[in-house]
């Protein structure tokens, strides 16, 4: 059965410094805009920055209880573009743009994952594949 595009859920996840410093030891990715508060407070950013998949969590977990899976189905094909920085302390709220069924089980999805600020950090456009 189909979800109906109606009913894709929006998630909210707070990023923490604890969960980027987790995701530095799993991915051995310890750049200091991750991990440094010295030197990431020198660069462009002006502080630490999030991992970018971290800013993902909400969608895949919006997608998935969507789809009523535990991951995304084979055959799905999710492009991102990264449009912000996520930091320790951000609100990312993933949100529906537009959904539609391209053929049954087959749904192009258009989603955003935005902070406490309403600023989009991450635009989303996916095919998903109903299990």
């Amino acid at each position: 059965m189909s979800p109906d595009t109606s009913s894709f859920p929006a998630v909210t996840d707070t990023v923490t410094q604890a969960e980027i410093d987790v995701y530095a030891e799993l991915s051995t990715d310890f750049n200091p805009l991750h991990v440094d508060p010295e030197a990431a407070a020198a660069s462009e950013f002006g502080g630490i920055i999030a991992h970018g998949p971290i800013a993902l969590h909400a969608f895949f977990r919006a997608a998935t209880q969507w789809l009523g899976t535990e991951a995304a189905p084979a055959g799905s094909n999710i492009r991102i573009t990264y449009r912000a920085p996520t930091r320790p302390g951000d609100r990312i709220t993933c949100r529906l743009v537009e959904a539609s069924e391209t053929e049954p089980g087959h749904f192009e999805v258009s989603a955003e994952c935005v902070n406490q600020d309403e600023t989009v950090v991450v635009s989303i456009a996916a095919t998903l594949v109903a299990a």
